[in-house]
């Protein structure tokens, strides 16, 4: 559930440079809000992530590959607990200079 004192960043460069509308977008915007710092991590749902795009999970999947394909984040398999992790292949400090790696536990 979405709380109403819950926020989202949505920046320039998710628009103008990676091309994101819509679902993508948002997840994007949630799973760069998490992870902006060394080892940050986003612990979240797919219900989540399907309560701030108003969506399914089935949509919420649907947008995750989409953004797999289009390399802008990840995946990596966990043997040990079978959890997906995922992880932003690309995040901008204020030079838009590629930053780390960092990694989403879903």
């Amino acid at each position: 559930m979405v709380r109403n004192d819950n926020y989202i960043v949505v920046q320039g460069f998710m628009i103008n440079d990676l091309k994101l509308k819509g679902n993508e977008l948002i997840i994007y915007a949630i799973i760069y809000g998490f992870t902006q710092e060394r080892q940050q991590v986003f612990s979240g749902s797919l219900q989540y992530l399907a309560a701030w795009t108003n969506s399914t999970k089935h949509g919420v999947i649907k947008a995750i590959n989409n953004l797999l394909e289009k390399g802008l984040i990840a995946k990596v398999k966990n043997g040990a607990t079978s959890v997906s992790i995922y992880y932003v292949t690309k995040l901008h400090n204020a030079d838009n200079h590629a930053m780390q790696q960092s990694y989403i536990v879903m």
